[in-house]
């Protein structure tokens, strides 16, 4: 490992500009993600990164004394909007680093950063409203695992919807409005070890206040949903699902709308995944680097499998972890991919992760994906 680690990059397109973001932090400590900071970098060809100051310089760092940020500060996203920067971090205090919420800085000029006072989303307003936050099912968010006792609440990602909407003035005419949906990584009520999922939260500003909503993918959350007659479910069959559940965490979440749907793309290492679900899709079909796939036809949820193997072909090979997409086209704004609904229409991605067996950044399109009618791949360059 180098003496300076780096992981978990993201990109923004900010008109002739690309704007880098990043982890950084240090090797002596234990574990060594103990405590850590965002740093950035600028490009106007992509790939040829200027760093923001010296090399991980932070952007944004753990604050001193004892708050809820004052460990780690830790992956996100960023936006632009009506001249404003947004960036949404995970953080966790020195004193307990797996206690992660979730918080939001903006700025005017994409370099200073004026963090809220308070975090943006965290465990202590899930409690509030937990009875109101559970899928129909009854599934909700758990608090800390059952495994290592790690309150999963990160890693936010955030997208702009449109939503139809009845109007009081003409109840019978949809009218449509903007929503934004920040999606994070969590851990849902389970009884097994194997409970990580995907915490969704609605505002209608990019800057909130986030209302919390049921858990968008999960142990059997899905399967359940698909069942209209609650007491047609057969509890064995049921548990079962639950049981080849096979993630202990989902990391690094992004949700996309392309062609009609949402695409759900997230990470896991392989020894946090469920070996009864790895002995029944073939262990070999996965790897560290594999990226999972999962889709629906609303934001909320609930998100399901791609397929019988959820998995982007050309991902296992990588050597990436926590790998996003970005799209090269359509300016890289998500929200104009989002209105190409052609079945025939192609996208190109640029491939954006860590190697995590050196801890570097591959940034460079050191890899890309072509999305087609025939599929999506990730390819080498």
């Amino acid at each position: 490992m180098p003496t300076s680690p780096r992981w978990d990059p993201w990109v923004l397109r900010d008109g002739d500009t690309y704007r880098l973001f990043y982890l950084g932090g240090r090797t002596d400590q234990d574990p060594w993600w103990k405590t850590s900071w965002i740093c950035g970098g600028t490009a106007q060809d992509w790939g040829q990164w200027q760093h923001t100051g010296p090399v991980l310089e932070p952007v944004l760092e753990p604050l001193a004394g004892d708050g809820w940020e004052s460990g780690r500060i830790f992956a996100g996203s960023t936006y632009k909007e009506a001249g404003l920067y947004y960036l949404f971090y995970s953080a966790a205090s020195q004193a307990d680093i797996a206690n992660e919420a979730i918080g939001l800085a903006t700025s005017t000029d994409g370099v200073h950063w004026q963090r809220a006072e308070r975090p943006l989303l965290s465990w202590k307003d899930a409690v509030k409203d937990a009875a109101d936050v559970r899928s129909p099912s009854g599934v909700g968010y758990a608090g800390r695992c059952n495994l290592a006792g790690h309150l999963h609440w990160r890693d936010p990602y955030v997208i702009k919807s449109v939503v139809k909407s009845v109007g009081p003035s003409a109840p019978s005419a949809p009218s449509e409005q903007e929503k934004y949906y920040l999606f994070f990584c969590t851990s849902l009520t389970d009884t097994k070890q194997y409970q990580g999922g995907l915490g969704v939260a609605v505002s209608d500003r990019l800057g909130g206040p986030y209302r919390l909503l049921p858990p968008a993918a999960g142990p059997g959350i899905a399967a359940k949903a698909a069942r209209t007659d609650e007491a047609s479910i057969d509890k064995a069959h049921t548990d079962k699902e639950d049981e080849l559940w096979p993630f202990y965490h989902l990391e690094r979440p992004q949700v996309v709308f392309f062609r009609g749907q949402y695409h759900l793309f997230f990470s896991c290492f392989k020894h946090s995944i469920n070996p009864l679900w790895l002995e029944k899709i073939g262990e070999h079909n996965v790897s560290d680097s594999t990226l999972y796939w999962y889709v629906s036809e609303l934001a909320t949820g609930p998100f399901r499998p791609m397929s019988d193997l959820p998995v982007v072909p050309g991902s296992k090979t990588t050597g990436l972890y926590g790998t996003t997409f970005f799209p090269l086209a359509a300016g890289g704004d998500w929200s104009q991919v989002a209105k190409m609904n052609d079945a025939a229409a192609s996208l190109e991605l640029a491939v954006l992760g860590w190697y995590f067996e050196d801890y570097r950044l591959a940034i460079a399109r050191e890899f890309s994906a072509l999305w087609s009618a025939d599929g999506l791949k990730i390819v080498a360059n």
